[in-house]
């Protein structure tokens, strides 16, 4: 299987206000370059649109609106997974999203195979997560259910948990990425990774209004420096993969509409 991740730019011919949630321009952005509309459901991740390397969408808790100018660049990403040769897009195209039309370009295209997908992981590290992360908690959705509350996702970072998440999707959808269970990937990482130092924040993000009423979900953001202490296993292996799936799809649920991006640069002291 490969792993295809393309780098866009977006620009809007005239000031326009953006959806609260911008990765549905680039969904649009992709569909105008590949020439069809993107059906990749999970095997497939549309981030938001980056200014100047900020994310953008929309906290419940400003009234401003997010707006784009005329001309100025917009980046974003797109990463999917397919079993056949990745199909070619259009160098530049056109395209309109609530009447306002915009110029899309691709940039860099990188194709790798499953296989062969990791990331050299250096002892300490830094893991930012740029937009809202969900992670939801095993079990506590019959709880929920039950009580009648709203889903509730965990407000701090918790890497362990969110490797397991991403190793039982991925097992549960034939994605042949790592050989370990969710359960000893969780109980290794639990115990190799230490937090040296961290800086995160809850929000609540808008991601569409619906029938008059907002549509929201609520997770964080922030970033957490890590020490990996047990580098002679060989789960670090396994964890080189699924971080290196994760900076392409992102990590926790939502992660396809561009909940969940991270970034990783290794500590130098």
């Amino acid at each position: 299987m490969l792993v295809v991740s393309a780098s866009i730019e977006v620009y809007p011919l005239r000031d326009t206000i953006l959806p609260p949630f911008t990765s549905k321009v680039t969904r649009t952005a992709f569909a105008s370059l590949w020439g069809e509309e993107p059906l990749l459901g999970r095997l497939g991740s549309f981030s938001v649109l980056y200014r100047d390397g900020k994310p953008l969408y929309k906290r419940l808790d400003t009234s401003e609106l997010l707006v784009a100018r005329a001309g100025e660049r917009l980046e974003a990403r797109v990463s999917f997974l397919t079993s056949e040769s990745p199909p070619v897009p259009e160098d530049y195209s056109t395209f309109m999203f609530s009447g306002t039309e915009f110029n899309t370009r691709v940039t860099g295209i990188e194709v790798t195979t499953l296989e062969n997908l990791r990331v050299d992981l250096p002892k300490k590290f830094s893991l930012k997560f740029l937009t809202p992360t969900l992670l939801p908690v095993p079990g506590r959705g019959e709880l929920l259910k039950e009580k009648g509350v709203k889903r509730r996702y965990k407000l701090l970072p918790d890497l362990p948990l969110a490797l397991r998440l991403l190793t039982y999707d991925l097992k549960l959808r034939k994605i042949d990425l790592i050989k370990a269970t969710p359960f000893q990937i969780y109980k290794w990482a639990y115990r190799a990774l230490a937090e040296l130092d961290y800086h995160v924040k809850p929000e609540t993000v808008l991601y569409t209004v619906r029938d008059g009423k907002p549509s929201t979900e609520r997770g964080f953001t922030g970033f957490v420096l890590y020490e990996l202490l047990d580098e002679a296993s060989p789960l670090k292996q396994e964890l080189e993969k699924l971080l290196a799936f994760a900076l392409r799809f992102g990590i926790g649920k939502s992660r396809s509409i561009g909940f969940g991006q991270i970034s990783l640069q290794p500590i130098r002291k």
